[in-house]
C-alpha cells in the first residue's frame, strides 16, 4: 500500500492556508478555500503520464480531513 498523506501549507499566491495531498513523494491534489468561493480541488497530473492508483476510502478519508480542517 502506498503512503496517502496530506498536509497544511501557506503558498504565497493564495490568501488562505491550502491542503495538500500526497502519494509517497508526489503530490496529487490540492484542497483550497478561497474568500467568496466554496471548497476547491485541484488535482495535478502524475509526472511521468501514469495514471494515480489510490485506496479510495484513504482518500475520502483524507478529503474529508481537508475540508474541516478549511471549514468547508
Amino acid at each position: 500500500m502506498k503512503n496517502l498523506h496530506a498536509l497544511m501549507s501557506s503558498p504565497p499566491d493564495r490568501e488562505n492556508a491550502v491542503f495538500e495531498i500526497w502519494l509517497e513523494n508526489e503530490q496529487l491534489a490540492e484542497v483550497s478555500k478561497e474568500p467568496g468561493r466554496s471548497l476547491d480541488i485541484q488535482i495535478y497530473s502524475r509526472p511521468g503520464g501514469n495514471a494515480w492508483d489510490v485506496d479510495l476510502l484513504e482518500l475520502m478519508s483524507v478529503l474529508e480531513k481537508a475540508a474541516k480542517n478549511l471549514g468547508g
